[in-house]
């Protein structure tokens, strides 16, 4: 389960629909759901000020769908095991493939033009948007968060010794926001300097997969609005926050 957060909306994708909600309220204003729909299987999502993005290792596709109404507009297919997807500017979509260890770029809406960005990550899983060059991927197996140029398919490691890092997601301020599931926390670090600290500890994160599966079952998805995380909990189906500044009053304040 992932969402992703706009002024006033979440949305979320929790593999048996696409749904929109109030994020004052919680109330649910639409629900898209699989099967029933051409939306499938949908694990994780991004947005953007038109589209969302799913995707789903279930399926092996990532689709992009209407934000507002959950139509879908594109679906992509021959993915090996899709975590996450982001759009960019110019309506390229860029992919985590954690069996491949790559980020694939769909280059065109028909989806037949694709390049390879980088290759020979520990299972890329959960994607961040820096900007339209760089991205923030979390890498699964090998316990990192890495700063990916698009252009060049240059990769910075930022930090190591994570435990099984699954959602991320970017602050203005510079501070990724990392969901670490192998010790249940949310926590935030600088990416210029690598420093970081636990925002919180004993979340309800991190359901276990089935034997054969692939390493992570679902994502735990990340998202921030202003200086607020929001990070879905799958054992408990619930979305919870914290408050970034309320630990961290500035980036200063991260520690080794």
């Amino acid at each position: 389960m992932e969402l992703l957060l706009t002024v006033t909306l979440y949305n979320i994708a929790d593999v048996y629909a696409y749904r929109v909600l109030d994020r004052l309220s919680g109330r649910i204003l639409k629900t898209v759901r699989n099967i029933v729909t051409p939306v499938q299987v949908p694990l994780t999502v991004s947005i953007n000020e038109q589209n969302a993005i799913t995707s789903s290792w279930f399926s092996g596709v990532v689709q992009r769908l209407n934000r507002e109404t959950g139509e879908v507009l594109d679906t992509y297919t021959g993915f090996s095991v899709p975590y996450d997807a982001v759009e960019l500017a110019d309506n390229s979509i860029v992919v985590a493939d954690c069996a491949r260890g790559q980020l694939i770029q769909i280059l065109d809406k028909v989806g037949s033009n694709r390049r390879t960005v980088v290759e020979g990550l520990g299972c890329p899983t959960g994607l961040a948007k820096v900007d339209d060059s760089t991205v923030l991927v979390t890498e699964f197996l090998s316990n990192q968060l890495s700063r990916i140029n698009l252009a060049t398919g240059q990769r910075q490691v930022i930090a190591t010794n994570l435990s099984s890092p699954e959602g991320v997601a970017y602050h203005r301020d510079g501070i990724a926001v990392v969901a670490e599931v192998g010790i249940q926390s949310l926590r935030a670090i600088d990416i210029n300097t690598g420093k970081s600290f636990i925002l919180k500890e004993n979340l309800p994160i991190g359901f276990e997969g089935f034997p054969g599966g692939p390493p992570p079952y679902g994502l735990t998805g990340v998202a921030i609005a202003g200086d607020t995380v929001y990070v879905t909990a799958d054992r408990d189906n619930s979305v919870r926050t914290v408050r970034l500044k309320k630990f961290l009053p500035s980036p200063k304040a991260l520690v080794p």
